[in-house]
């Protein structure tokens, strides 16, 4: 079931909140199984075959934490945690890997054979990323062990199963367990309803209506002008920038409608000025996970290495070149390049990994060693400007392998994007209508706050706002009649465009 769907905003949501009014009122247990009933349902509706599947993950990494908390001994701990770990990682590799790399690979000596493939299960890579994180932590003493109905309800709560936030249990666990009231709120209905509705209107009427350039580009990238390829990339750009943000807005808007409230997951990415700081606001939850699971215990394994072996480590072991390799690039290049291959298993998504791995690198290599070279003589808005402006064209050439079906794709898009296809002259009056819609939602996206700066103070995970305000404070949303008829509005217009087919990109994912 999807969030832009008749089904779900006319049918299962009321019925949800309906259910949850009223059996709310016989306490928290009576709750949680409401809403864990009614996200398997949500599961179900799309296959109800993989209802199972689900299940049967949540249960084995039920058994898994239950038997790390119950075993004295560290080795043993250690050995029921790589079982549980092993099991997750089978799953992932099954579904996403095992058929892909099968065929490719039999491709190379049988080009006629083919092994087949297997549906790819909807969020598999986020609720089993969720309970790895909760099993790691577990086991090194930061987590409790969890009841079973409080285990289900974490992992398949629906807002966020499909596509994130990745939950971490130390932001989410707790709310769930305070003493508190378990029915509706009116203010939690209105900000969430807002949320929802901006995020409704992102993905329905911004993310779509920009797609098909997109797909024109991608279906056929060999042989395009370069002015069609630009059009596309950027067509992309946008899409999947308010596709993402719309399906986090509304996850954070269901979730704060029931009174809990999800972590940020997306932060005016493109607003970055440099590649760090775009990882820092892109799937943010996603990112926590990279460094708090993967980038940060190579890190300690390489400093425990080098101290074992009498080299140096810290500040000073950076600024040379072997350290700096040793101990900042091969971390994060193999943590990037793992987060491209979690999205999927085609060398493509293995390029797009290395590529961020790279400009990361660069990144830091500049902070360490580029002191010397700082502009200081460039105007300050102009040295942002072209921060930014940088960023942006490293992201969107990343895009390239994110979004191809091959790397040759991705070849062909970039050898259309310098001119070897000619430049592509004298376009259409839609081509023109295309490059204004464009120009008008990434003047959008870099000029206007985004939806936790407008609904600042209302707004979710208020931490980690780092004290930002809206830029124009007439458009701070207040529970006042010119806002409800801007979000009416917003609504209207999502629902006459709404399109039953169309899916959230990181769906596939």
């Amino acid at each position: 079931m999807l969030f832009n769907s008749f089904p779900f905003l006319f049918v299962f949501l009321p019925v949800v909140l309906l259910g949850y009014q009223l059996l709310g009122r016989l306490g928290r247990m009576a709750a949680l199984a409401w809403l864990t009933l009614a996200s398997f349902v949500f599961y179900a509706y799309w296959n109800k075959a993989f209802v199972i599947l689900l299940a049967g993950s949540i249960l084995f990494n039920f058994l898994i934490a239950k038997f790390i908390a119950r075993t004295l001994a560290p080795r043993w701990q250690i050995g029921v945690l790589w079982a549980g770990i092993s099991g997750n990682l089978g799953l992932l590799v099954y579904y996403k890997y095992l058929f892909p790399l099968l065929n490719a690979f039999g491709s190379l000596r049988q080009p006629e054979h083919y092994f087949g493939s297997v549906i790819l299960p909807l969020g598999v890579s986020f609720f089993t990323l969720t309970q790895i994180a909760y099993l790691v932590d577990l086991q090194q003493g930061e987590a409790t062990l969890l009841p079973l109905l409080d285990h289900l309800f974490f992992v398949s709560f629906f807002p966020h199963l499909i596509a994130g936030p990745i939950l971490h249990h130390r932001e989410f666990i707790p709310q769930i367990t305070k003493q508190r009231r378990y029915s509706l709120d009116w203010e939690n209905l209105a900000v969430g309803a807002t949320w929802f509705a901006m995020g409704l209107f992102k993905k329905v009427v911004i993310a779509d209506s920009v797609a098909g350039g997109a797909d024109f580009l991608f279906a056929a990238p060999a042989g395009q002008p370069m002015l069609k390829v630009w059009s596309g990339v950027l067509s992309y750009a946008v899409q999947l920038y308010f596709d993402f943000s719309g399906y986090s807005d509304m996850a954070i808007g269901l979730a704060r409608m029931l009174g809990l409230r999800f972590p940020l997951n997306f932060n005016s990415p493109y607003k970055a000025r440099n590649i760090i700081e775009f990882w820092r606001r892109w799937h943010m939850t996603l990112t926590h996970f990279l460094m708090l699971y993967i980038y940060n215990p190579m890190a300690v394994e390489i400093n425990r290495r080098r101290l074992a072996a009498g080299q140096s480590i810290g500040r000073k072991a950076v600024l040379s070149a072997e350290g700096f390799l040793r101990i900042i690039c091969l971390p994060t290049v193999v943590t990037m390049v793992i987060a491209g291959a979690w999205h999927g298993a085609g060398r493509q998504f293995l390029a797009f990994g290395l590529l961020h791995g790279i400009f990361l690198c660069v990144n830091h290599a500049w902070r360490t060693f580029g002191g010397k070279w700082k502009l200081a003589w460039m105007p300050v808005r102009l040295g942002a400007f072209m921060s930014v402006a940088i960023t942006f064209l490293a992201v969107i050439s990343a895009q390239v392998f994110f979004r191809a079906e091959s790397i040759g794709d991705a070849f062909g898009v970039f050898r259309g994007a310098v001119g070897v296809n000619g430049v592509g002259l004298a376009p259409h009056g839609s081509e023109v209508l295309t490059s204004i819609v464009l120009g008008v939602f990434l003047a959008t996206m870099w000029c206007l706050p985004n939806t936790q700066e407008i609904l600042e103070p209302y707004s979710a995970g208020e931490e980690q706002l780092s004290g930002q305000r809206p830029k124009f404070e007439w458009l701070r949303w207040q529970p006042n009649w010119t806002w409800r008829l801007l979000i009416a509005g917003a609504l209207f217009a999502s629902f006459v465009l709404l399109k039953p087919a169309s899916r959230f990109l990181y769906f596939q994912f």
